[in-house]
């Protein structure tokens, strides 16, 4: 029974802090993306942003599409497999010294 409110307590932590990370991060990408809809509709004062705001949303797409082709390949179905590999490594050279 611990257990399960350990693993409770864990996956609200995660949500909290996503919800921290998340918020602020989706508030400035509607602001960038707003500016870049006043600069469509030709605020004259607002057209060098145009690149720099083009840049972020090509950014933002391109890692989108890591993200998902990650999670498609199974690259988060595991996550302490690597680190326990690695500690059975290390446990196997120590005994041959």
């Amino acid at each position: 029974m611990e257990s399960d409110t350990k693993k409770h307590r864990t996956h609200w932590m995660v949500w909290v802090f996503s919800a921290l990370v998340l918020i602020p991060t989706i508030l400035g990408f509607a602001n960038k993306f707003l500016d870049l809809v006043l600069v469509v509709q030709g605020d004259e004062e607002g057209a060098f942003a145009v690149t720099p705001i083009v840049n972020y949303l090509l950014a933002t797409a391109g890692f989108l599409c890591l993200l998902i082709w990650t999670a498609m390949q199974g690259a988060f179905e595991n996550l302490d497999g690597p680190s326990q590999t690695m500690f059975e490594n290390e446990q196997r050279l120590d005994g041959l010294k």
